[in-house]
């Protein structure tokens, strides 16, 4: 019983043997067009998975780290003038502004982590290691990279947000 959990491992599924004989036997593929179709899939995935991958990578630096970078610049303002105002707690801003400022570091580190990671795809030779590659390295890379934003799209102010939310798209579209 195979435990299939990922596209990668169900490309590999039409190599196998009792594969082959199934498609042979019944004159619908030879060994050759399976592992050609393989190798096909192989680099659609890859592809695929790079796209995303830059998508991502430049949607953080042109729109999500500046309009963190404005929202945090924003708040430290506010912060200022309140506290110009007189001994008033300013505890709850502070506290804002310190986890959107850890969130943003984490946010940029993750991404210059995502950038070197698609920066070596051209190195690994096509097809099923690349395909590999793109599973095990990117797609981390990737979901490294989620995390803070998605934590930082429920701290920062609506207005300064650069997509729609969730929230947005469920309710509002």
């Amino acid at each position: 019983d195979l435990n299939i959990k990922t596209m990668v491992e169900s490309i590999e599924c039409l190599t196998y043997d009792n594969a082959v004989e199934m498609f042979e036997k019944f004159d619908v593929f030879s060994r050759a067009e399976l592992e050609s179709r393989a190798e096909i899939q192989y680099e659609i995935y890859a592809k695929a998975v790079n796209i995303e991958a830059k998508t991502m990578i430049d949607i953080a630096t042109k729109q999500i780290i500046p309009a963190v970078i404005k929202y945090t610049t924003v708040l430290a303002g506010s912060i200022n003038a309140v506290k110009a105002a007189g001994p008033i707690d300013v505890s709850v801003q502070m506290d804002l502004l310190e986890k959107c400022t850890a969130l943003l570091k984490d946010t940029n580190s993750a991404m210059n982590r995502l950038s070197k990671v698609v920066a070596k795809v051209p190195e690994i030779p096509e097809g099923r290691e690349r395909a590999v590659y793109c599973k095990d390295e990117v797609c981390k890379a990737m979901t490294e990279l989620r995390t803070p934003v998605d934590e930082l799209e429920m701290l920062v102010d609506k207005e300064m947000w650069p997509m729609p939310s969730y929230g947005d798209l469920i309710f509002e579209v």
